[in-house]
């Protein structure tokens, strides 16, 4: 088989489980779990049903973004059929490359999806049998799925290789060392790597033909990780760092052993100062958990956690500082900010300094760490005016933006937006630049909260009216429409009681639209091969697509006694 025949058939296999699993939909299919060892280093499954209205909701988006790429590879195949042509012999590879493309655009729709077996009830996971990764689907019907693969090994001109494993058949394609391994087992469709020198038994293992004795669905670790961050199994999944790094600190399991000896490669080894101190770095960011938190037919929450050791937990969780406005949705097309305590950055870097030269590390592998004490010692030495330590973070609300154009760095020409900086004494701040500048100075700006029209020159050619405002312990402008108000307000705004580190809203719709009439219309930079009009057309048509299906979009990140937590929020458009 052609090597090209052969990457269209992992596309195409591929193209079912990420576009399927974008509905994150699955039945009655905790069994799934059975498959998956309980030591496994990473998964993500979906093992209960998205709701049905919501479902509907996306799916005649999610068609026309599917269709949209597939204009995308219509014009990608169609210059490559032309290349193939033009070479010696390449006539017939371009026909067999033409018929499987043909069987890959005819699944990229919903209907297409579903013609091979693929249902929004179908449970998915993606997880790692060790560190070798598996995608498991559940099908409608698996001579669906297997018609499927066998109209592929027709239009390549040759068949996938075959293969027994405890009386179970599967498929695969060898490349050198490895083989990609297809198989429809139990109503489900497995696709997995393995090494070409696999046996059987453990191809066995790998496919879940041999289900493992140990597995996550008698664990019940991603039930655990739901009951604690309240995330559910629509979609629920974790990468553990300790158990990736635990290989390379000589923590292998027979599987991992198995692997390495399969592919002729070994560890590098370790000493057992190394093998300590892997462990410990490893134990700073344990592990990474995540999911939906909530699903409805008017919004979708989720959360992704990265678990610390709870002393750096602790030192993180003192450094965002609460700013007004920050973490509340403005409602205009963006707003974005974060709040920081120098003072508490400064502390808990220096604990962490602390901590190194009090158990330095001895290993090798870690000695331009052990070294980097020194220079950061010398970075705090260093004078830094106190303003610095009196800075609390920013808020800047773009409620409008007209004739920016960023395919062509065409600044706006008129603009409708508002900034905070919070600052301790912000009056002391304004006096240092007031000596800088005259202008400013002619402001007389008083923390009265009481706005001043600001008159020069440079704003004017952006908007109709700007306005600055000060405080005790912030400074706000404001441009555009609404500018005197919005400067006021700033100052007294409310902030989030989570005090989150950054945050960031945006009406997604204007935003991506935004972005896609950017990319259609976008220059080549100097070098570069221009983007056919057709595919820049069509990834327009994407963004906006994707844009549509949100009336707002929310990111928070937020340093908690847990860890790093960054919870996202989208309100649904009806």
């Amino acid at each position: 088989m052609t090597k090209f025949a052969k990457r269209a058939i992992i596309s195409a296999v591929t193209l079912f489980f990420s576009f399927s699993s974008a509905f994150a939909a699955s039945g009655n299919s905790a069994d799934l779990l059975k498959y998956i060892p309980a030591d496994t280093p990473y998964v993500f499954a979906s093992t209960e049903a998205l709701p049905s209205d919501l479902a509907e909701k996306f799916e005649p988006t999610v068609d026309g973004i599917l269709k949209a790429y597939q204009r995308v590879l219509k014009h990608v195949m169609s210059e490559q059929l032309v290349k193939m042509s033009s070479e010696e012999g390449g006539a017939e590879k371009a026909e067999q490359f033409r018929g499987l493309m043909e069987e890959v655009l005819s699944m990229m729709s919903l209907d297409g999806i579903r013609g091979v077996g693929i249902e929004r009830e179908s449970a998915f996971a993606f997880y790692g049998n060790g560190l070798l990764p598996v995608l498991r689907m559940e099908l409608s019907d698996t001579s669906l799925f297997d018609a499927a693969i066998e109209r592929f090994e027709e239009k390549a001109g040759k068949p996938l290789l075959q293969g027994e494993a405890n009386g179970k058949k599967y498929k695969y394609a060898n490349a050198d060392k490895i083989n990609l391994v297809v198989a429809t087992l139990d109503g489900q469709v497995v696709m997995t790597v393995v090494p070409s020198k696999y046996d059987e038994s453990q191809i066995a293992r790998s496919l879940g033909i041999t289900t493992p004795r140990a597995n996550l669905k008698k664990s019940k670790t991603l039930r655990a990780i739901g009951k604690e961050y309240g995330v559910t199994e629509h979609m629920t999944g974790f990468v553990d760092f300790q158990r990736i790094a635990g290989i390379f600190a000589g923590d292998t399991t027979e599987t991992d052993d198995e692997l390495f000896t399969a592919i002729g490669e070994e560890l590098p080894e370790v000493s057992e100062v190394c093998a300590g101190e892997i462990r410990e770095m490893a134990g700073i960011a344990p592990r990474m958990v995540f999911g939906y938190s909530e699903l409805s037919s008017e919004e979708i929450s989720s959360a992704m956690i990265v678990e610390l050791r709870e002393d750096i937990a602790e030192g993180l969780a003192t450094i965002p500082a609460a700013v007004p406005g920050l973490g509340m949705d403005a409602g205009g097309l963006l707003s974005l900010g974060f709040g920081m305590n120098p003072l508490s950055l400064r502390k808990f870097y220096e604990s962490r300094l602390d901590a190194i030269e009090a158990d330095p590390y001895e290993c090798e592998m870690f000695a331009e760490l052990q070294a980097g004490v020194t220079s950061g010692r010398a970075a705090l030495d260093q004078p830094i005016p106190p303003v610095v330590y009196s800075f609390r973070g920013f808020v800047a609300n773009v409620d409008d933006i007209q004739g920016m154009d960023m395919s062509t760095h065409t600044p706006p020409t008129s603009i409708d937006a508002s900034i905070l900086i919070a600052v301790e004494n912000a009056e002391s701040l304004v006096m240092m630049a007031a000596m800088m500048d005259p202008q400013i100075a002619a402001l007389n700006l008083v923390p009265d909260g009481k706005p001043v029209k600001l008159e020069m020159a440079q704003i004017a050619e952006i908007a109709k009216e700007a306005f600055a405002a000060l405080s005790d312990d912030a400074l706000s402008v404001s441009l555009g429409d609404g500018a005197e108000a919005n400067a006021a307000d700033m100052l007294v705004a409310s902030s989030s009681e989570s005090t989150p580190f950054m945050s960031m809203n945006m009406d997604s719709a204007r935003y991506y639209a935004m972005i896609g009439e950017a990319m259609e219309n976008a220059e080549p930079e100097e070098g570069e091969k221009e983007m056919p009009a057709a595919i820049r057309k069509a990834m327009q048509e994407v963004l906006t697509l994707s844009g549509s299906m949100y009336e707002r979009m929310s990111v928070e990140v937020q340093f908690t006694k847990r860890g790093v937590e960054i919870n996202g929020h989208m309100k649904l458009n009806d």
